[in-house]
């Protein structure tokens, strides 16, 4: 058993490097077979590889296949695209039952998109009844596990008092975090950032600044 673990170690570690190289067509030839003997990681990653067209052409129907079969084996990240693909309508019909079950289900093992697509659900009220309040909760789980999209929105919600008290200060906070992280033009990451701080005088900015600082100096487990 110890062998056969280390033995699809060394091939993970192989399908990695060859993917980081961009040679994907390698990296393919070796998750195939992990994931035809059942391996859920291969499974993932090779739905991954169908579903993007790296190194071989588009298959929707493969993607979903490889994907799936990984999220039923208990893959997290699995999980959560299958719950993205639900969602989204992406390679198959848009079923929020199915999106909420799956992204559930990621959400529990702490995986960030999937906390971020329940937020967006209860937000908008995609296939659940409209509730800021748990989308606020959701929200803040992605945020506090850098997420920079739901960073940016949970300081939206604390500028907008949605489903939380509002408060400038810990909107700013989270604006300045998540896009410092979002790949935007610097003009305009800066407007945004002006646009959540209108409402904060100099004193209760510089206040902000500092908690800005704080919590990236605790890996976001101080921002409050």
């Amino acid at each position: 058993m110890v062998a056969t673990n280390a033995a699809r170690a060394d091939d993970y570690e192989a399908a990695t490097a060859a993917t980081a190289k961009g040679d994907v067509a390698a990296a393919f030839k070796i998750l195939k077979p992990l994931a035809e003997k059942g391996e859920a990681k291969a499974m993932a990653e090779l739905g991954l590889i169908y579903m993007l067209g790296r190194g071989v052409p588009v298959d929707r129907g493969e993607a979903m296949k490889w994907i799936k079969l990984a999220a039923e084996k208990g893959d997290p990240s699995a999980q959560a695209n299958l719950g993205t693909m639900y969602l989204e309508g992406q390679f198959t019909t848009r079923d929020y039952k199915e999106a909420m079950k799956w992204n559930l289900l990621a959400a529990d093992k702490n995986v960030a998109t999937a906390q971020a697509n329940i937020a967006s659900m209860y937000y908008d009220g995609s296939g659940v009844a409209q509730d800021y309040k748990e989308a606020a909760k959701w929200m803040r789980l992605a945020a506090k596990q850098g997420d920079p999209e739901s960073q940016v929105n949970l300081g939206t919600m604390y500028l907008l008092g949605q489903g939380l008290q509002a408060d400038p200060q810990r909107a700013y906070v989270w604006s300045a975090l998540g896009l410092e992280a979002l790949p935007m033009p610097s003009n305009q990451k800066k407007e945004m950032l002006e646009l959540s701080a209108q409402t904060l005088s100099q004193t209760d900015l510089v206040k902000a600044q500092e908690m800005v600082k704080k919590c990236k100096e605790t890996k976001l487990k101080d921002c409050d």
